[in-house]
């Protein structure tokens, strides 16, 4: 195995939702830019679970093997693969301090961090946690601006958010592409699902704020021929959240839950859908509706500072507090087609106008230029 690569990337969650869309969109990226400047490039992986790389990338495995995010273990990891590697930076795709980073070993190793959301820094009533976990974030977050070189984030809230809290975070907005396997036609005939839906994709986690969502179906579930979908959460909302629980309950010969799909069976359901509907308390940035907008189906979000970047004119929004304000707005998508049609249609031109401004470069170009302004 290389020794004192240039750059190390933790891929190690490149299976995963969420994460593991981020890592696997900017991986080939990072790999062909590094080996076009000449620099030597290394992923992290656990064992068996290494994917597609150039005969040139270094792969070391993880140690201890399947660490957990955020635990003691995940520290293990990294304080093994700075010792063996010696690395000139290393890139982590989520915000837990590598603590070995500090030891007199690596003095020089420049660190970047993508810190995707400040989420767990979020009140108990946005994040759903504790006080210690918010702590423990916050000192995570803290020691992550004091340390890297750069920052990356998804969305200029973010960074704005970040900043915030610590003022002095050198940040670098990169905003996530839409995967272009969604920007092409999808059959629809492989969505389970019978009939016409209102359709929610994510976990049931405290901020995705699922009660103003069953709250303002239920409100109108009588006036509109759609059911509900929850899509990705499963059978998981009727234990996450009494309240969840009793509206499963009530609405259930109009709602369906299902759990997570295959990627083709999600596309389907997507583009099947006569809207996809996102009344998230928070979000970094928000990949969902610009997936569904892809898709030519009708988006309606909640109106925070990350969605309506992501969005733009390409949704319409709601108050997440008042399912008042997002009945309404089911009542009038839902029945009235020409108005959806017309949501479609700015959905798709504000997808494809976001996609053609991304430069799915800049992360690697900052690290390059990092790495190249250091000398060798």
């Amino acid at each position: 195995m290389a020794e004192h690569i240039d750059l190390l990337l933790d891929a190690r969650h490149i299976n995963q939702s969420g994460i593991g869309t981020y890592i696997r969109t900017e991986l080939p990226t990072v790999e062909k830019t590094l080996a076009q400047q000449g620099l030597s490039f290394g992923v992290l992986v656990d064992e068996g679970k290494a994917p597609p790389l150039d005969d040139s990338t270094t792969v070391a495995f993880a140690r201890p093997s399947n660490a957990g995010m955020y635990s003691t273990s995940e520290q293990q990891v990294w304080r093994h693969a700075l010792k063996r590697l010696r690395p000139r930076a290393l890139w982590l795709p989520h915000y837990p301090f590598p603590l070995s980073i500090l030891g007199p070993g690596n003095k020089h190793t420049k660190l970047f961090v993508t810190i995707h959301d400040i989420l767990h820094l979020q009140p108990q009533s946005v994040s759903g946690k504790g006080f210690a976990y918010r702590a423990y974030a916050r000192a995570m977050i803290t020691m992550d601006a004091r340390r890297c070189s750069k920052i990356f984030t998804p969305s200029r809230a973010t960074a704005d958010a970040l900043a915030a809290v610590s003022p002095k975070a050198q940040t670098v907005v990169t905003p996530i592409p839409v995967g272009e396997a969604w920007l092409t036609p999808a059959d629809t005939a492989f969505t389970p699902i019978d009939g016409r839906y209102v359709l929610f994709v994510g976990n049931a986690k405290w901020h995705k704020n699922l009660p103003v969502l069953f709250e303002a179906f239920r409100e109108i579930a009588s006036e509109i021929p759609q059911k509900l979908v929850i899509a990705g959460a499963g059978e998981s909302v009727r234990n996450f959240d009494d309240r969840l629980a009793g509206y499963a309950t009530e609405l259930a010969d109009r709602v369906q839950m299902i759990g997570r799909l295959d990627f083709e069976t999600l596309r389907a359901m997507v583009a099947g859908a006569d809207l996809l509907v996102m009344p998230s308390l928070y979000e970094g940035a928000g990949l969902p509706p610009l997936e569904a907008m892809a898709s030519h189906t009708a988006v309606l979000a909640s109106s925070i500072p990350s969605l309506r970047e992501t969005c733009g004119n390409g949704a319409e929004y709601f108050d997440p507090y008042d399912y008042r304000t997002l009945a309404e707005l089911l009542r009038t998508f839902c029945r009235d087609d020409t108005a959806r049609s017309g949501l479609v249609d700015r959905g798709w031109a504000h997808v494809n106008s976001r996609q053609s401004q991304i430069k799915s470069t800049t992360a690697a170009d900052t690290i390059c230029a990092e790495l190249l302004g250091a000398g060798r």
